[in-house]
């Protein structure tokens, strides 16, 4: 497998470096440019005839999936490279993983399947319309609405872009298939654009963690949260962790790996550490961590009902009793109080929520070992790799 990792655009441009041409590619566009030009043209015309036959009729495939990403991100490792790999190491299974700014028509004509992930940049789809010109089956991943994204904040405004906004709607329309994590974002995509969508969880690889013994508690309640910004999720969150605080004094303290709200970055009782780990080292990490409680705040809208269950993935995983919005990306997954505990989400809800678990040693405790059953049952990489071979490479 081949990782090329992908250049970061220049702050504050919406624009892209163009897809680099090829020199056959070059010389093509000149040779027509230049039309009129002695016996040379002739040439050109037959040997780009003889380029675009060859690949037309490849030889015996080497790949059964070329993935084209739009960035080396969290989803590609967790959504794709995880299955993949898995897939690769038992056998008769080849894939190649470029960036979008990487990618050739050879490329997509030596891959049986062209595995698209969050792409909305104009230059990348023209790569869809290649796959389609060379009868191969093309898949589009997406784990994100960017159609109900507020455009109220830098990553919104990019993808409220009308130019991507368009191209994000025609990998929708035009893809053959598309895969979703989210059983909302599938029927939302289903209902507005009648394409065929699969639907399955990510996974988990059980291996990474297995090799780390839990930690000894210095008896303190230790509650967690690990995750990128979340300022709005927190908003109804972040007073009722005050009162936690405030009612348990030093019994209870707060942990957060990634974002920590600005209210809560100064309080004694709350520790905060940066991300930036590769999401093999964070998991391994969270699962040492020992946590009693793992929030996972959600607020109820359009863009956020459409998210994958990864909190809960990763909670059961590490066997983390952990605290859920009732909202519709967890409450078709947690059996309350058995498999996690589901709060409404408001500042009193929360409140309450985290009081009873606080003060239910035996409920976490039950929730760690069923949460984490339900996640081996659900979300192991051998179930993953099973949901890829039925539903998308077997069609």
């Amino acid at each position: 497998m081949a990782l090329t990792k992908k250049r970061s655009p220049k702050k504050g441009s919406n624009r892209r470096r163009p897809v680099q041409l090829s020199a056959y590619q070059l010389g093509h566009i000149a040779g027509f440019q230049r039309g009129k030009e002695d016996g040379f043209q002739q040439g050109r015309t037959d040997a780009s005839r003889a380029r675009d036959i060859a690949i037309a009729n490849p030889p015996p495939q080497q790949l059964n999936a070329l993935v084209i990403t739009a960035g080396i991100i969290p989803s590609l490792e967790i959504g794709i490279a995880q299955p993949f790999n898995e897939l690769h190491k038992r056998g008769n299974f080849n894939f190649e993983i470029r960036t979008e700014d990487d990618v050739s028509k050879e490329n997509i004509a030596a891959a049986h399947t062209i595995v698209f992930l969050r792409n909305v940049e104009p230059a990348a789809y023209i790569y869809l319309e290649w796959a389609h010109e060379l009868g191969r089956r093309t898949v589009y991943v997406i784990d994100d609405n960017f159609l109900e994204l507020e455009p109220s904040t830098p990553v919104g405004d990019y993808y409220a872009d009308p130019q991507r906004r368009d191209t994000f709607i025609k990998f929708l329309r035009n893809s053959q298939i598309v895969k979703v994590d989210s059983q909302s974002l599938g029927d939302y995509i289903q209902e507005r654009f009648s394409r065929k969508v699969v639907y399955f969880p990510g996974s988990v690889d059980f291996d990474w963690l297995e090799q780390h013994p839990e930690s000894v508690t210095n008896g303190q309640i230790v509650i967690g949260y690990e995750g990128g910004s979340k300022e709005a999720d927190f908003a109804v969150v972040v007073p009722a962790l005050r009162r936690i605080l405030d009612y348990y004094g030093g019994f209870v303290r707060l942990e957060f790996f990634g974002f920590v709200p600005e209210a809560l970055m100064n309080h004694p009782m709350v520790t905060y550490k940066e991300g930036g780990m590769n999401y093999r080292e964070f998991i391994r990490k969270l699962n040492t961590c020992n946590w009693d409680i793992g929030l996972a705040p959600l607020e109820e809208h359009a863009f956020n009902n459409s998210k994958t269950n990864n909190k809960l993935r990763e909670y059961g995983a590490c066997r983390i009793a952990g605290i859920y919005s009732n909202s519709p990306v967890y409450k078709p997954w947690v059996t309350h109080g058995e498999t996690g505990y589901l709060v409404p989400h408001t500042e009193d809800g929360w409140f309450e929520g985290l009081r009873t678990m606080i003060e239910s040693p035996s409920m976490r405790r039950q929730i760690r070992d069923l949460a984490e059953s339900m996640a081996r049952e659900n979300f192991s990489l051998g179930v993953c790799v099973e949901h890829w071979n039925t539903s998308i490479f077997s069609l």
